[in-house]
């Protein structure tokens, strides 16, 4: 999952929305940065760096990605185009991540109350 993708799914799953973590257009009606999402070609720009980067948009062109990228010697980029917000829940695990414990809003309510509940299950080192 590509970090940004992380940041967004834990903000997303933690009542604040998203908050920083989207390239959108700059909406004319609002003035605001809340219009359509921008298409950003995450794999060209880490070319740019020096980045070994594959797009892939099939199971195999993902299995081949990961096979080559074993055998480089340059940090590597995987581009697997997903749709925005669709990867927020159900992958079965739990980040312990910061949430304000005092808010006006529900939300963010219920996310405290929800890590609350899984710290009392996490495992102590």
């Amino acid at each position: 999952m590509p970090l940004l993708d992380v940041s967004i799914n834990l903000q997303m799953s933690n009542g604040i929305g998203s908050f920083g973590t989207e390239f959108r257009y700059r909406n004319p009606e609002t003035g605001r940065l809340d219009g359509s999402l921008m298409k950003i070609d995450f794999a060209q720009s880490a070319a740019g760096y020096g980045v070994k980067t594959y797009k892939v948009s099939t199971i195999e062109e993902l299995r081949s990605a990961i096979n080559d990228a074993k055998n480089q010697t340059v940090s590597t980029l995987i581009d697997i185009k997903v749709l925005p917000k669709t990867m927020t829940n159900g992958y079965e695990s739990w980040w312990h991540v910061g949430i304000a414990g005092v808010s006006d809003n529900v939300k963010v309510q219920e996310a405290y109350m929800d890590k609350e509940n899984n710290l009392k299950k996490a495992r102590q080192y």
